[in-house]
C-alpha cells in the first residue's frame, strides 16, 4: 500500500488541465466574473427592495372613526394618518396612511373586506364601535377589531404595525386613568420586564454571517468543483481527447492526481472569490446603512457587517480539506458520466445529499461535538459557525477532529475516483439511448453469476425504503418484539434474496452458500471470542462519548422487558440479525462490490453501508463498532468464500453481549462475573483478560489475512494506488 507515484506526470498533467481551463470562457465567467457581478447586484437589489417597502405607505380604512374619544388621540389633526407620537419614530408615522371611509364600497357587506383587500383598496379594516367612549368610561374593556388577510403579506405586514400603534393608543389611555385617579405609573405595571441583549454589537453581525457563510461556502466550494470536473472527464470523452492522454507515459492514478488538483483550485478560487465578493458587498451595505439615518443605523450596520480578517482566515483554511473532499467525489462522478450533459444531471442527486448536511446546521439546538465532527460537510460547517461567533475554545478543542475526518473522506473519495478511472468500461463508456424493453430483455436473458456495484446499492437502498414504510405500519399493529423479527425478515433479508434470483444466474454462488472447511469455522469463532472484550470497551467508551437519549432509553428499555427468557433474546438479538445480515451484506452487496472493485475497496464499502445501516435503524452509537466489525466479516467472506463462518462469527458476538449482560447482572454468576468483570454494570473485562483476548485475536487476524493458496482471492490487491485494473 503506497502513493508510489512520479509527481512530475501529476505536476504536468495539473498544468496541461488547468491551462484548458484557463481557456474555457465559462469556467473564466464563473470562477472569476460571475462573483464579482452577483454579490453587488444583490446588494443592490436589496437596497432597493428594503427602500421600496420602506417609502411604500400601507392604507388602513378607519370605520367609525366619529366615535374615537378626543383625547387621547389615535388620528393625527388631519385625520389621515395616526397620532405621531405613537411611533417609536415619526417618520414611521407616514407608514401608515388612514382612510376613514372609501367612495362606492360598502365595508359593512359580507366577503367585502377581503375582496376590498384583495382589490389593493387597504390592507387593513378597523371598525369602531359606536359605544368605544362610553364603555372605556366605565372602565370597561372594549373590542376594536383588525380585519386583515393574513394569506396577503402585505396585509400582514400592516395588521402588525397597526397592533404595536393601538397598543400604545392603549398605553395612553391606561396613563391618562392614572393621572385622573391619582395613582401612580407603576400601578397598572408593578413589575417591568426589560429585556437587556449582553452580546456586543461586534459579534451580532457574526451570529447572523455564522448562519450565512458556512451554507454560501459549501454551496460555492460544491459548484466550483463540479463544472470543472465534468469538462476534465466527461468533457474530455466527448471532444476525443480522452485516448490522447491515456496513451501518455502517465499512469492512471497521475492522470486523476493531475486532474483532482486542477478541480481542487477551482474550487478553492471560486470559494475565496465569492466569499471575497460577499465580504466587500456586505462593507457597503453597512456603509449605506449606518448613513441612512443616526437612530439604528449604526447598530445595524454592525448586524450586516462581514466577519473579521481573523475569521476569514480559518475559513481560508477549512476550505482546502473542504474542496479536497468535494473534488474528488466530482472528479469521480464525472468519470462515471458518459456526456457532459449526464454529468450535470449528477449535479441534482449531489446537492441534495449536501444540504441536509449544511441546513442541519441552522437549527439553533445543533452545536459542535465529537459525533457532529465527524460528520461530513456538518463538521466543517459548525466549526466555522463557531469561529465566526468567536467561540474560539470550542474551535480549538474541535478543530482537528473536523480537519482529518474531512482529509480521509477526501482520500477515500479520491481512491474511488483512482479506480473508476482505470476501469476502460467506465472511461470509454459512450453516451446510448435508454430502452426499457431492450434493458429487461437483457436483465432476464444475459444473467451474470454475481451482481455488480449498482445492483449492490440498489439492494442497500431498498432495504431502507422498505424499512422505511414497513416499520411505520408495522410500528402501528404489531409489538416491538414481532416487528423486529417481521423487519429483519422483509426487509433486510427478503431484498437481497429476491434480487438473487432475479438479477444473477447463480444465487448460490453470489450468496456464498458454500459450506466452510471446519477449521474456518473454529476460526470463526475463536476470532468472536477473543474479540469480545475489546468490542464491549469500544461500545463502552463510544457510549460515553455519545450518551444515547432518554427517549432511546426507555425504549429500549420497554423492548427488554418484552422478551420472555434468554432463549428469544438469543433467538431475537443473535441469530436473526446474524443470518439476515449477513446474506444481505457479505452475500449479495459484498459480490456486487466485488465484481466492481478490488477487494480492500469492496470490503471497507460493505463496511461502511453495514455501519450506516444500523445508524439509521438502530442507534448511531453503533456506527463504530459496526463497522470495525464488518471489515472483519468481510474478510471472513472473502477469505473463506463462504457465508457461514460470519454468520457464526457474528452469532458468537451478538450472543455474548446477551450473555455477558446477563452474566454481569445474574445474582448466581457473581463468583465468575467477579473473576471476570472490573465493572459488572457496564459487563467490562478486568484488563489482563482484555489484553489477552486482543492478542490472540491479533493472532488469528493475521492468519486470516494472510489465508492460504486454496481461499485467497486473486483479485486481492491491496496497493491502493497500483494501476493494475
Amino acid at each position: 500500500m503506497g502513493w508510489n507515484l512520479n509527481w512530475r506526470n501529476v505536476w504536468t498533467i495539473f498544468r496541461r488541465e488547468a491551462r484548458d481551463q484557463l481557456r474555457d470562457r465559462r469556467t473564466l465567467f464563473t470562477v472569476f466574473v460571475l462573483p464579482l457581478l452577483l454579490y453587488p447586484i444583490l446588494g443592490i437589489g436589496i437596497l432597493q427592495l428594503s427602500a421600496s417597502f420602506d417609502q411604500k405607505p400601507r392604507t388602513v380604512v378607519v370605520l367609525g372613526s366619529e366615535h374615537l374619544p378626543a383625547s387621547p388621540r389615535l388620528l393625527n389633526a388631519g385625520r389621515d394618518g395616526f397620532e405621531p407620537s405613537l411611533f417609536a419614530r415619526e417618520k414611521d408615522a407616514a407608514r401608515l396612511k388612514v382612510e376613514t371611509r372609501t367612495a362606492g364600497w360598502d365595508w359593512l357587506k359580507p366577503g367585502a373586506v377581503r375582496k376590498g383587500i384583495r382589490a389593493g383598496l387597504a390592507d387593513a379594516v378597523v371598525i369602531v364601535p359606536a359605544d368605544l367612549e362610553g364603555q372605556i368610561a366605565a372602565v370597561g374593556s372594549a373590542r376594536l377589531p383588525i380585519l386583515y388577510d393574513s394569506t396577503d403579506e402585505p396585509s400582514q405586514i400592516t395588521y402588525l404595525r397597526l397592533r404595536d400603534v393601538l397598543e400604545q393608543w392603549r398605553d395612553s389611555i391606561v396613563r391618562a386613568r392614572l393621572v385622573q385617579d391619582k395613582k401612580p405609573p407603576g400601578y397598572t405595571e408593578p413589575v417591568d420586564v426589560e429585556g437587556e441583549d449582553v452580546a456586543p454589537e461586534s459579534e451580532v453581525g457574526g451570529s447572523i454571517w455564522g448562519r450565512i457563510f458556512p451554507f454560501l461556502l459549501v454551496i460555492m466550494a460544491l459548484t466550483g468543483a463540479f463544472y470543472p470536473a465534468v469538462d476534465l472527464c466527461a468533457g474530455e470523452k466527448e471532444r476525443g481527447t480522452m485516448e490522447t492522454l491515456l496513451i501518455s507515459p502517465a499512469r492512471r492514478s497521475e492522470i486523476v492526481m493531475g486532474k483532482f488538483f486542477t478541480v481542487m483550485l477551482a474550487s478553492i478560487m471560486t470559494a475565496v472569490l465569492n466569499l471575497v465578493s460577499m465580504g466587500l458587498t456586505g462593507v457597503q451595505l453597512a456603509s449605506q446603512v449606518a448613513s441612512a439615518g443616526p437612530k439604528g443605523g449604526g447598530k445595524m450596520a454592525t448586524m450586516i457587517a462581514p466577519p473579521s480578517p481573523s475569521s476569514y482566515f480559518w475559513m481560508m483554511l477549512l476550505l482546502i480539506p473542504l474542496s479536497a473532499f468535494f473534488a474528488a467525489i466530482c472528479v469521480g462522478l464525472a468519470t462515471m458520466a458518459r456526456s457532459m450533459k449526464e454529468g450535470q444531471y449528477y449535479m441534482t442527486p449531489l446537492y441534495l445529499a449536501s444540504l441536509p448536511l449544511i441546513l442541519v446546521t441552522l437549527a439553533p439546538e445543533v452545536s459542535l461535538t465529537l459525533f457532529y465532527s465527524l460528520v461530513p460537510i456538518t463538521g466543517v460547517s459548525l466549526l466555522l459557525k463557531a469561529l465566526i461567533l468567536g467561540d474560539y475554545d470550542v474551535a480549538r478543542m474541535y478543530f482537528l477532529p473536523v480537519l482529518l475526518p474531512t482529509l480521509v473522506y477526501a482520500w477515500v473519495a479520491l481512491r474511488w475516483a483512482v479506480d473508476l478511472f482505470r476501469r476502460e468500461d467506465v472511461v470509454f463508456r459512450e453516451a446510448e439511448a435508454f430502452d426499457l424493453k431492450s434493458w429487461l430483455r437483457h436483465l432476464v436473458r444475459d444473467k451474470e453469476p454475481t451482481p455488480n456495484a449498482g445492483a449492490a446499492l440498489f439492494c442497500f437502498a431498498g432495504m431502507l425504503s422498505l424499512a422505511w414504510f414497513l416499520m411505520q405500519s408495522l410500528g402501528t399493529t404489531t409489538s416491538p418484539v414481532k416487528g423486529m423479527v417481521l423487519g429483519h425478515l422483509a426487509f433486510i433479508l427478503g431484498p437481497p434474496l429476491v434480487l438473487s434470483v432475479l438479477l444473477t444466474s447463480d444465487p448460490a454462488r453470489t450468496l456464498r452458500l458454500r459450506w466452510p472447511r471446519w477449521h474456518e469455522l473454529a476460526l470463526a469463532a475463536g476470532l468472536a471470542l477473543t474479540l469480545n472484550p475489546a468490542v464491549r470497551e469500544v461500545a463502552y467508551h463510544v457510549e460515553k462519548l455519545f450518551p444515547a437519549s432518554d427517549a432511546i432509553r426507555s425504549q429500549l428499555g420497554e423492548l427488554g422487558k418484552q422478551i420472555p427468557n434468554l432463549g428469544v433474546a438469543l433467538l431475537v438479538f443473535a441469530l436473526l440479525p446474524a443470518i439476515t445480515e449477513e446474506f444481505a451484506f457479505r452475500g449479495f452487496i459484498l459480490s456486487g462490490l466485488e465484481r466492481t472493485y478490488n477487494t480492500t475497496t469492496a470490503i471497507v464499502l460493505s463496511s461502511l453501508l453495514f455501519g450506516f445501516l444500523h445508524v439509521l435503524l438502530s442507534l448511531f452509537q453503533q456506527l463504530f463498532g459496526a463497522t470495525i466489525l464488518g471489515l472483519v466479516l468481510g474478510l471472513l467472506a472473502v477469505r473463506t468464500r463462504s457465508l457461514w463462518p460470519g454468520v457464526l462469527f457474528h452469532f458468537l458476538n451478538n450472543a455474548l453481549g446477551v450473555l455477558t449482560g446477563e452474566a454481569a447482572t445474574h445474582p448466581r454468576l457473581a463468583t465468575l462475573a467477579g473473576w471476570l468483570f472490573r465493572d459488572r454494570a457496564e459487563a467490562l473485562y478486568r484488563t489482563p483478560v482484555v489484553v489477552v483476548a486482543s492478542s490472540l485475536a491479533l493472532g488469528l487476524l493475521y492468519i486470516l489475512w494472510r489465508g492460504d493458496s486454496r481461499t485467497k482471492p486473486e483479485s486481492a490487491d491491496l496497493d491502493l494506488f497500483s494501476d493494475r485494473v
